[in-house]
């Protein structure tokens, strides 16, 4: 008497344990099909954060239970990656903003923010490795000395200077 409710106990455990897994492999594929609905335009354009949703949508429906929630977190470290990059080229791309409305520096200054600018607002639609070079490349303010305006000046003559 003592093994058949041994056993029964052992089977009903890994009945739920069955109901428990489906009902998480359902929670994320829908997370993932979210991700995909989320994602999908904004994603139109950036061809890394098109290859991302492309494969969350080919894992969502494909794949089992342990890769699905692999690729959830790989993209969610993806995204926060991308977002936080979005928001340093959204920072600086304001403070170009107010400074070539003050005219900081001139008509040269305002070329080289201006310049900053353009290079700002295409990263958008990089990889997260080009958004942060682009990031690094042009947080810098217009140039004061002689040997950083030969460096940084996009508007002069480069052969000037042996570039």
């Amino acid at each position: 008497m003592k093994i058949i409710t041994f056993l029964v106990l052992a089977n009903l455990h890994f009945a739920l344990s069955t109901k428990e897994y489906e009902e998480a492999d359902r929670m994320v594929t829908w997370r993932l099909q979210n991700i995909v609905k989320k994602y999908k335009n904004l994603a139109t354009g950036n061809a890394e954060f098109s290859q991302w949703i492309e494969k969350i949508n080919n894992i969502a429906v494909r794949s089992d239970f342990r890769v699905k929630m692999e690729m959830e977190g790989e993209f969610n470290v993806y995204d926060q990656m991308r977002q936080s990059y979005e928001d340093k080229i959204t920072e600086r791309l304001t403070t170009i903003r107010s400074l070539i409305a003050q005219r900081k520096g001139g008509n040269r200054c305002v070329k080289f923010y201006q310049h900053q600018q353009n290079e700002l607002k295409n990263a958008y639609k990089s990889s997260n490795k080009r958004k942060s070079q682009v990031v690094t490349e042009n947080s810098r303010d217009c140039p004061t000395r002689k040997r950083e305006k030969r460096m940084y000046d996009y508007y002069n003559d480069y052969d000037n200077y042996g570039f």
